[in-house]
C-alpha cells in the first residue's frame, strides 16, 4: 500500500515539471528579430520640421526667491575631532 504522506512531494515535483516545460517552450522558440530590407532605389523620404522661434512673454513678472536657510559657506566645515576611546 502506498504511503499517503507523499502528496506534497508529488505537488512540488509536478510544479517543477511544469516550470521546466515552460522554460523549454520559451527558450526553444525560433528567434524573432526585426526584418530589415534595403530601401527601393529612388524611394527616399525626407522629413523636416520648422519650429517658430519662441519669444519670451513681454509682460512676465520678475521672479524672486526668498529662503529661510542661511547663506552658503564657501569653505567646508572643519572635521570633528573623534571621541576618546574608553
Amino acid at each position: 500500500m502506498a504511503d499517503r504522506n507523499n502528496n506534497g512531494l508529488y505537488f512540488i515535483v509536478g510544479g517543477i515539471v511544469v516550470v521546466v516545460a515552460l522554460l523549454f517552450f520559451f527558450m526553444s522558440g525560433e528567434p524573432t528579430g526585426v526584418a530589415t530590407t534595403d530601401p527601393v532605389e529612388g524611394d527616399t523620404t525626407n522629413i523636416s520640421v520648422d519650429t517658430p522661434a519662441a519669444e519670451p512673454a513681454a509682460d512676465a513678472p520678475a521672479v524672486s526667491v526668498e529662503t529661510d536657510s542661511p547663506a552658503a559657506v564657501d569653505a567646508p566645515a572643519e572635521p570633528a575631532t573623534p571621541a576618546p576611546a574608553n
